[in-house]
């Protein structure tokens, strides 16, 4: 009984198949798609004669396909209680996630309100302050470098007068040193 109900589902697959390779079935067919298939089957054999590597890969074409599975890998390396273990130790993170969906879910009512959907009549303003922002930008760049220099200039100047009064002071104590009137040993 099984048997009939597969073959069923074969042959309405294959009319399926058919229809969706040659048209509507009130189409003219030249031929089935069975036989279309075991002919391009047979051409593909046929050219390739005489080219044993690729047809070494041909066989071996499902297993490259096996081996290229992501799930290949974790079905090879992680046994059953290890990938119950890493949904485990992912729980707090998966209903964190939750929690901030149903956030959204909640905030629904203001993404869809009328002031976001009217954001897209605002963009040439937009567009124009954000071209007065990169302006200032700009502006305050030329600014800073500005100050920075005239900082620089001024750190000069000071250390330069520190320098010159620092000589100032060393020249008035040698004159002052040398013009002091020596005193006389006794006390």
């Amino acid at each position: 009984m099984a048997d009939g109900s597969e073959i069923s589902v074969l042959e309405a697959r294959l009319q399926r198949l058919e229809e969706a390779v040659y048209g509507e079935e009130g189409e003219q067919r030249s031929e089935p798609a069975v036989e279309s298939l075991a002919n391009f089957q047979g051409h593909v054999n046929s050219s390739l004669e005489g080219y044993d590597r690729i047809k070494q890969a041909w066989r071996k074409l499902e297993d490259i396909e096996k081996y290229l599975d992501p799930a290949f890998v974790d079905r090879l390396t992680l046994p059953d209680t290890a990938k119950a273990e890493i949904v485990l130790s992912a729980e707090k993170d998966v209903k964190a996630l939750a929690a901030q969906l149903e956030e959204v879910q909640k905030m629904k009512d203001v993404f869809d309100s009328e002031h976001i959907r009217a954001t897209a009549n605002y963009t040439s303003q937009l567009h124009s302050l954000a071209q007065v922002h990169l302006e200032q930008q700009e502006q305050a760049e030329v600014l800073t470098d500005d100050v920075r220099r005239l900082l620089r200039e001024y750190n000069r100047l000071v250390d330069l007068m520190s320098k010159q009064f620092v000589l100032w002071d060393e020249t008035l104590t040698k004159y002052e040193t040398a013009n002091l009137p020596k005193k006389s040993g006794a006390y």
